[in-house]
């Protein structure tokens, strides 16, 4: 008994103690940290051209092949990229939206809530094309009335969650080697 009182008035201990509560507690830094390497994660999903649990996604459309070609498409609007351009990257915004915490559409929110760290990231749809991102991630049909197969962009393949998940751990690891 009078070691444990001994223990608790020892400057220490008591850090030590604090230091081992606020280990799962990710601060601000560290939420930015994590939430960069689930920006990162989202990103080979266009690169690949596949859901991010590794479906490919559908081809273009033979109607939006010859629009590429041709270099202006069904409304009259130029092409900014190459016809051999990757699917859902025309201008590169939609991906952009989603990886740069810079881009005026993205969404990064990063707290902690009842003693649990979220992150949460996403998108807002441009104000001149609202539904777009839902009509290209989970399919259906334009302004204009063209389909548009799902595309599943938005997501984590087992891959990137492995190194959220890396990214945490060190970060753990650094808080408990500090204590």
């Amino acid at each position: 008994m009078r070691i444990v009182a001994g223990l608790a008035i020892d400057a220490r201990w008591v850090a030590m103690w604090q230091a081992l509560a606020e280990i799962a507690y990710l601060g601000k830094r560290e939420r930015e940290i994590v939430a960069d390497a689930a920006r990162r994660g989202i990103a080979p999903n266009f690169e690949r051209e596949q859901s991010p649990s590794g479906t490919p996604w559908h081809p273009l459309a033979k109607m939006t092949q010859a629009e590429r070609k041709r270099g202006i498409d069904h409304r009259g609007v130029p092409f900014r990229v190459a016809p051999q351009h990757p699917i859902l990257q025309r201008t590169r915004d939609l991906l952009l939206s989603f990886t740069d915490p810079r881009h005026p559409r993205n969404i990064t929110q990063a707290g902690t809530w009842s003693g649990e760290t979220i992150i949460i990231l996403g998108a807002r749809d441009d104000p001149k094309t609202p539904g777009r991102i839902a009509t290209l991630h989970a399919g259906g049909f334009t302004e204009t009335g063209r389909y548009v197969p799902p595309r599943p962009f938005v997501g984590l393949s087992p891959t990137a969650l492995d190194q959220v998940d890396n990214q945490v751990r060190a970060i753990i690891r650094q808080r408990l080697e500090r204590a």
